[in-house]
Parts: structure tokens; sequence; C-alpha cells
């Protein structure tokens, strides 16, 4: 497998390489009112928080839920 590569640009301000990110247990709520971890990435530049999961799909989650 070759070293895959992980681009992350702001969407806000452009920034290419100035992150910051946190991992949050109970972050957001399911269908169920259950909560459900998210991972944030904030920009170091403009200060803009961006959630994982508005473009990365939990795959627990789905598995969980049966989706």
């Amino acid at each position: 497998m070759a070293h895959a590569r992980l681009h992350l640009i702001c969407g806000n301000c452009g920034c290419p390489d100035d992150w910051t990110w946190e991992y949050c247990a109970d972050a957001i709520l399911d269908y169920d009112c259950n909560p459900v971890p998210d991972v944030f990435i904030r920009c170091g530049n403009c200060s803009t928080l961006h959630s994982l999961s508005d473009k990365a799909i939990n795959r627990k989650f789905l598995i969980k839920s049966g989706g």
C-alpha cells in the first residue's frame, strides 16, 4: 500500500497547515438522542471549527444502528 496523504484545507480561509483537533465522546446526538462521538478540527489561522462527521461517516455508528 502506498503512503496515503490526507490534505486538510480550511474551507473558510484556505489555510493548509495550521490545525488542532479534539475528540469528544458525546459531541452530537443520533436520531434516538443517544450521544455519538465526533472529532473536531480547528483552523489555527481563522479559528473555524470543523466537525469530522460533516464529511466522514462513523462506521461504528452505522454498524450499531443497523445502517
